[in-house]
């Protein structure tokens, strides 16, 4: 109902990484070369990027996956790091297609090395992008450092990515052998005002929209509620298309935006 009153082909703020939807920010572009710079040039093994909660980090994974693995790459994304350290090992060698997995540690590590090993011969670069990194444990992090140290005489057969809220930070800094292989640090922004009005005229545009929904005073309202986190414009614009569609608005205005915000506890 909402999306045919608006004239709209799908949701446009849907909270899913749909990289058609994929607006790029100046801090995303920056991120995002960063990130590429040191898997493909570098190949330094370690980076780190922190950002608030749905700042876009998500997106950022999922564009970088996209991106390599159109080259020899053979990239994988672990969304739930909630795992042991052996865990975390086994579930890298399930994301490389390794179907017998042995049950102890000690073999675990042998089949990845030999895994990794083979997959190098065959000129494919392995890159990991570990999501929401905030929550690995400190074992998990110390077996993330040993699995560094993989690597031929030119260069490492495991490159990572961590991707996690900024307390991430100050876990890495606990580990202070996996500190010193940070190869590259990056703290993802909010959108900046002129941003923010950008990003959400560009999903209504992916969406269909031929006309504009959003008053202008609205969007200006939208920032400054939102301070400019991705996640949060969504949630509020979504509801508000809703409202506008219920109360048969041509426009939104600024007064449904602030309303929307103070159901949503924002």
């Amino acid at each position: 109902m909402v999306n045919e009153y608006w004239g709209l082909s799908k949701k446009p703020f849907s909270n899913t990484p749909d990289l058609s939807f994929l607006y790029n920010s100046d801090e995303f572009e920056e991120g995002y070369a960063r990130l590429l710079y040191n898997i493909t040039e570098i190949r330094g093994g370690l980076t780190l990027v922190t950002g608030e909660i749905g700042s876009g980090k998500t997106y950022l994974a999922n564009a970088l996956k996209e991106n390599l693995k159109r080259q020899n790459n053979l990239p994988f994304i672990i969304r739930n790091p909630k795992l042991s350290s052996t865990q975390l090992i086994k579930i890298i060698l399930q994301k490389l297609g390794v179907e017998e997995i042995p049950r102890f540690k000690l073999k675990v590590l042998n089949s990845l090395e030999e895994t990794l090993l083979d997959l190098n011969r065959k000129n494919i670069t392995v890159i990991g992008l570990i999501d929401e990194a905030q929550i690995l444990s400190l074992d998990a992090l110390r077996e993330i450092r040993l699995l560094l140290n993989l690597e031929t005489a030119e260069e490492k057969l495991l490159h990572l990515v961590l991707l996690g809220q900024p307390e991430l930070k100050n876990k890495i800094d606990k580990v202070p052998q996996l500190k010193q292989r940070v190869n590259v640090r990056f703290h993802l922004e909010p959108l900046s005002r002129k941003e923010s009005q950008s990003y959400i005229k560009h999903r209504l545009k992916v969406a269909g929209a031929k006309n504009e929904i959003f008053e202008q005073k609205s969007l200006e309202t939208l920032y400054t509620i939102s301070k400019g986190i991705p996640r949060v414009i969504n949630n509020i614009a979504q509801n508000a298309l809703f409202v506008g569609a219920t109360e048969n608005l041509q426009k939104i205005p600024p007064d449904v935006i602030e309303s929307v915000a103070a159901d949503l506890e924002i």
